[in-house]
């Protein structure tokens, strides 16, 4: 298992993916900052755990700089142009279906290549090219990519590109896999990343899409440009916390802490924990569903999200219904602290296992359904319409304890991350945890899909409540910074490690 803790003068680190971490590190013993090894660790993790974070997806990071401003990257894609209500209703569904009408604009290449540009330090080209060869050489399949190829097999099966990218050769545990189209189209972004959008790739994008059913065109990629913003910000018990502005539920992470900030503080073991999670885990999930989308459609504004008076309005709210939505989520989180103190909490995902199951068959990308974070429902800041980004669960938490000592932390979980990053935030400031601590402790948490509570098996779960058992929720990596030591840190529930940089 991947539980595991490091330190170092020079930097950390930390990720699901031992290849990510390792070539991150590699890149901080080189000269690089915190940014060059999140481009670096970034690119492993789109080839080594494709089916969670691929070209094909989304990024998001938070930066904090070693005198203390912190910035966001949104990475999020667009819905295409063409994809309206209208259309999608016409084909017969009530809500967004998965498949080759789900990917939005795939954003990740781009906002990497912004954040590099606004503080990268190291050659742009020397950071992807390591990706480059694991993917053209081979690499030895990790145990949760050959799980997720089998256990999605039927749904692979039914996309061309899907089927010859993961079934003509699938990857066995330990064996080696090879992505030779992934790693010819990752040589041509280390030249030029515009390439991906704007060049031979983004033509046989667009061209298989439309073949296979879906309206991602030429222009919608050429069109696409990440975007740097203000990260949201609070206060919980003396802490400074910053969390992902919306289109993502980062608000939801900081509202909840300040709905538990007003309540007793229940031991950190107890039933009464969870009691406190499911009461106010739902009308969380129902504010947030009114409330938070493309902001250009928000009726909130970014001071509001986090004031007393929508503290004390989500309380009085009750959930109006479940969301089932379908498939396996999951998402992958990493985080970078270089020898200066730069921290980057970085997430990237396709949200559910293999995404759209649409797959280009020469460059093999596999795009994302981030479109399943639309609804069709009119009138919502998530409501369909071209151009308009989705409600993102994917989001990254950064904290900052009175004394100084810096932490940046965060884990795949979906819809129910804001409750895992509020409860292993809870466990730092609260309960006096370590970062290992932290992260490892068990974990529970409400599903607004089918509204009963997930748990693992040694949470104590109040009597009488409706649970369903589990042995994981979410695979976590954390890290911190203080008095010129980095920290990093991974779950146990992952196979990832933390890697230290080492200068000798």
């Amino acid at each position: 298992m991947g539980a595991a803790l490091v330190y170092s003068k020079h930097g950390v680190v930390a990720s699901e993916e031992p290849h990510a971490s390792r070539i991150g590190a590699s890149v901080l013993e080189a000269g690089g900052n915190a940014i060059d090894a999140a481009v670096a660790t970034s690119m492993t993790l789109a080839v080594t755990v494709p089916h969670l974070g691929g070209l094909g997806g989304d990024f998001f990071a938070l930066i904090r700089e070693p005198e203390g401003k912190v910035w966001f990257i949104n990475g999020s894609g667009v819905a295409p142009r063409l994809l309206t209500r209208e259309l999608v209703e016409s084909r017969g569904y009530e809500y967004m279906p998965r498949g080759p009408l789900s990917p939005t604009v795939p954003g990740l290449v781009d906002s990497l290549y912004l954040m590099w540009r606004k503080q990268g330090s190291a050659e742009w080209r020397r950071l992807i090219m390591p990706a480059a060869k694991l993917a053209s050489n081979g690499f030895p399949a990790s145990k949760t990519l050959a799980r997720a190829v089998e256990k999605n097999r039927s749904l692979l099966e039914r996309d061309e590109g899907s089927r010859k990218t993961y079934l003509e050769a699938p990857p066995r545990e330990g064996g080696v896999f090879r992505l030779p189209g992934l790693g010819e189209l990752l040589g041509m972004i280390a030249e030029d990343p515009r390439s991906f959008y704007e060049d031979k790739p983004a033509e046989l994008m667009a061209d298989y899409v439309s073949r296979v059913g879906g309206v991602l065109s030429e222009d919608d990629l050429a069109g696409y440009k990440g975007f740097e913003d203000k990260p949201l910000s609070t206060e919980y018990k003396g802490w400074k916390l910053w969390e992902t502005p919306p289109n993502t539920q980062g608000a939801s992470t900081l509202q909840l802490l300040l709905l538990m900030e007003g309540e007793p503080l229940p031991g950190p073991e107890s039933p009464s924990r969870v009691e406190q999670l499911l009461r106010l885990a739902p009308p969380l999930y129902e504010w947030r569903d009114r409330n938070i989308g493309d902001p250009e459609a928000m009726r909130i504004s970014r001071e509001e999200l986090v004031s007393p008076r929508t503290i004390s309005e989500i309380r009085e709210l009750r959930y109006t219904g479940c969301r089932r939505v379908g498939g396996e989520g999951d998402t992958t989180f990493f985080t970078v602290v270089d020898g200066e103190g730069r921290i980057v909490a970085g997430i990237q995902s396709l949200f559910h296992h293999f995404g759209s199951l649409v797959t280009e068959p020469v460059f093999q990308v596999t795009l994302n359904d981030r479109a399943l974070g639309f609804t069709l429902k009119p009138g919502r800041p998530s409501t369909l319409k071209p151009g308009r980004r989705p409600l993102h669960t994917l989001s990254a938490l950064i904290m900052e304890h009175p004394g100084g000592e810096v932490f940046a932390l965060g884990a795949s979980a979906g819809h129910l991350r804001p409750q895992l990053y509020a409860w292993m935030a809870s466990n730092i400031m609260d309960y006096g945890m370590s970062l290992l601590e932290a992260i490892s402790h068990p974990r529970a948490a409400w599903d607004p899909e089918t509204c009963i509570l997930l748990a693992e098996r040694s949470v104590v779960v109040p009597s009488n409540t409706v649970v369903r058992l589990r042995d994981t929720i979410g695979v976590a990596s954390a890290s911190s910074w203080r008095s010129g030591v980095a920290v990093g840190a991974t779950d146990p529930r992952g196979a990832g490690i933390p890697s230290p940089a080492i200068r000798i």
